[in-house]
């Protein structure tokens, strides 16, 4: 696990600071610096105006390709370089080339063929996903707004992308984050960690594939 490299790419209105502390908890269950770039602009070309909504593979698929034009914003986490200012000195942060886990927040509502709504998109082939946090809050659901709630979620559902982008199988404990996810209330039943078992696998590399 020690060469893991993780970039994390805000998407459209998301806040900025939200993401930045999805990554720093992110960095700290896997123990290493993650990458945060520039924020993204919302793609058009996956939008159905009708559904209000976008195609969860196409919004994906166009988000990795702009990729390159996104300066790195900031690192954060373990292992992560001093943020002091040199006086006199302007730092540019080089972007990690080729990341394990290339993950996109977003807070735009996606969709896949047959289905009212997801939670994100995966491909695996690239080593890239996209999380949205719509279905994550409890606003969506006509509840009471609960940000801790909705951080949490979107922490577990990202550490459990970034290790299936790494390799792992879905997890029979349901207190893993690599439990499968249906619903939420899957979410929420999850500790914010891997099991033993999950996390030996991440740190040998003896994944089940």
């Amino acid at each position: 696990m020690s060469e893991l490299k993780i970039t994390v790419v805000p998407v459209g209105k998301i806040d900025p600071t939200e993401v930045e502390g999805v990554g720093s908890r992110i960095s700290k269950a896997f123990t290493r610096p993650v990458e945060l770039r520039a924020p993204a602009p919302v793609p058009r070309g996956s939008e159905d105006v009708g559904r209000g909504q976008h195609r969860a593979a196409p919004f994906l698929a166009e988000l990795r390709q702009g990729l390159a034009r996104l300066a790195v914003a900031k690192i954060v986490g373990e292992g992560a370089p001093s943020a002091a200012p040199v006086p006199g000195k302007t730092t540019t942060l080089l972007p990690q080339a080729n990341p394990d886990a290339l993950i996109f927040i977003t807070d735009v509502d996606l969709f896949t063929p047959n289905t009212e709504g997801v939670f994100g998109e995966m491909d695996a082939r690239n080593r890239c996903a996209v999380i949205s946090v719509r279905r994550l809050r409890e606003a969506h659901y006509r509840r009471k707004a609960d940000p801790a709630k909705q951080r949490a979620r979107l922490v577990k559902l990202t550490l459990q992308v970034i290790a299936r982008l790494k390799g792992l199988a879905d997890c029979r404990n349901p207190r893993c984050v690599l439990a499968p996810t249906g619903a939420l209330a899957d979410i929420d039943l999850k500790e914010e960690k891997f099991c033993g078992a999950c996390s030996r696998m991440l740190a040998t590399g003896a994944f089940r594939i």
